[in-house]
């Protein structure tokens, strides 16, 4: 029986146009020293992010995090404040890196479905006063992961951008998953991030490439980003190998994230009714299931499903967290309701 991974869409394998363009590019010998800015691969691959993002200039990194901490570290000061919400990924999920790192001192806040509220950032930050940080930033995650796959509109960024720019702060927008936005709301992926200082994207999520994100900005962000990814030891050489799948991910993945949305959609029509379960409408591909009104936690859950052969993390109380993804097609998701059903409902 084949084993359905629900555990996240970085499961998701390189296709077999993304490994031939490997061979491809090594076959006309496009590879060189990234450092000195040598790889073609990587050269054509930042230009034609940039390009897509409405950005100056593009940068590769090795992962999603490491941009975030890159794009923090290279527009602020250590001692300086940054407003993120509360349950985002870089307040959660990045091992404290802005504040080992960079000297940086997070300021959470609670958001609405993953939003910092206009109102609740003017309130967050500080005065000019010398006896309090100086508040530098405000983070936005698009789309938002703990919250469910929630989708930032362009509106609100917006109406978010306003008061900070009022504020001379810097805006970064944690795109990890930004084309399930884009593509959700049928808009370009530069709509959503015109109006912030920087971006991160990830390619190794949805769109499938084995390895990278890119970070994206002003030629003068992109700059600094060189010193401080070298600074954090992710200078690399022929990185070129990692370019080119990210290549194809771009030009051949971003139109299918639809098939990831549609099945969650399904998934969750399939199970919405089921008595006690928490669970609301997906906007892209990520569900969370809440169980609070069920004798046992997520953990059960994975255990249960497990034997089942369907892949969830176990880790989150009385949420449980599944995302849709390449490696999951119609059929699976249906087997996915029907085991639920069985499951929750006994």
């Amino acid at each position: 029986m084949k084993t359905i991974d629900l555990r996240s869409d970085t499961i998701t394998q390189p296709t077999d146009e993304m490994i031939e363009a490997i061979v491809q590019a090594h076959k006309a010998g496009r590879f060189g020293d990234d450092v000195v800015g040598e790889d073609d691969v990587i050269n054509e691959l930042q230009e034609k992010t940039a390009r897509i993002l409405g950005k100056e200039a593009a940068l590769l990194v090795t992962s999603g995090t490491q941009g975030n901490v890159i794009s923090l570290l290279s527009q602020t000061s250590r001692g300086d404040e940054i407003v993120i919400e509360e349950r985002s990924h870089t307040n959660l999920y990045e091992a404290g890196a802005m504040s080992s790192l960079g000297g940086l001192f997070p300021k959470p806040v609670k958001g609405v479905r993953g939003y910092i509220l206009p109102e609740t950032l003017e309130e967050a930050i500080n005065p000019d006063d010398a006896h309090l940080a100086k508040t530098a930033m405000v983070v936005i995650e698009n789309t938002h992961n703990y919250a469910g796959g929630v989708i930032i509109t362009p509106d609100q960024i917006k109406d978010l951008t306003s008061v900070a720019r009022e504020h001379h702060l810097k805006i970064h927008c944690d795109g990890a998953r930004l084309f399930n936005a884009a593509v959700a709301l049928d808009i370009p992926a530069k709509k959503l991030v015109e109006d912030v200082d920087s971006v991160q994207i990830c390619l190794s999520k949805g769109l499938s490439a084995p390895v990278g994100s890119i970070i994206a900005g002003t030629e003068e962000f992109i700059h600094e980003g060189h010193r401080i990814r070298k600074r954090l030891g992710g200078g690399m050489r022929q990185a070129g190998i990692i370019a080119a799948p990210m290549i194809v991910a771009l030009e051949t993945m971003v139109d299918r994230l639809k098939d990831d949305h549609e099945n969650a959609k399904l998934l969750y029509n399939s199970i919405r009714d089921i008595p006690g379960l928490k669970i609301d409408r997906p906007d892209t591909n990520i569900l969370f299931l809440g169980l609070d009104d069920f004798p046992f936690d997520t953990m059960k859950l994975s255990e249960e499903l497990a034997k089942e052969n369907i892949l969830i993390y176990g880790k989150y109380g009385t949420r449980a967290r599944m995302v849709l993804n390449r490696m999951v097609d119609r059929d699976d998701t249906i087997r996915v309701a029907e085991v639920l059903n069985k499951i929750l409902r006994t």
